[in-house]
């Protein structure tokens, strides 16, 4: 799962489906998370792209979508945000959700 930043941001979201994970280091839900996007974002590297951004060391982004519960994926089409989901989530519960995604 690739790291972004404030700086690359809008440039790692503009084009395809984009899951953007925004994350600290101190969320234990967050880390409770991340090898379940790890493996996700593996199984579906061909569709959409999982990618993530600490919310401690940016804070421009998650100031502009408003993230103020974590963890928080939110879901990219072609740079654009198109929805939100809240907290921790098991991997069955993702996997439904991209592939209802991909199906659109």
């Amino acid at each position: 799962m690739k790291a972004i930043t404030d700086e690359n941001f809008f440039q790692e979201v503009e084009q395809g489906i984009v899951l953007v994970e925004f994350w600290a280091e101190w969320c234990s839900y967050c880390k409770m998370l991340e090898p379940v996007l790890d493996e996700l974002a593996k199984e579906y590297s061909a569709e959409i792209e999982i990618k993530k951004i600490n919310v401690e060391t940016n804070e421009k982004i998650p100031e502009k979508y408003n993230v103020m519960s974590l963890p928080l994926i939110i879901l990219f089409e072609n740079g654009e945000a198109k929805e939100k989901v809240v907290g921790y989530y098991p991997k069955d519960v993702l996997k439904k959700y991209i592939e209802e995604i991909i199906q659109k």
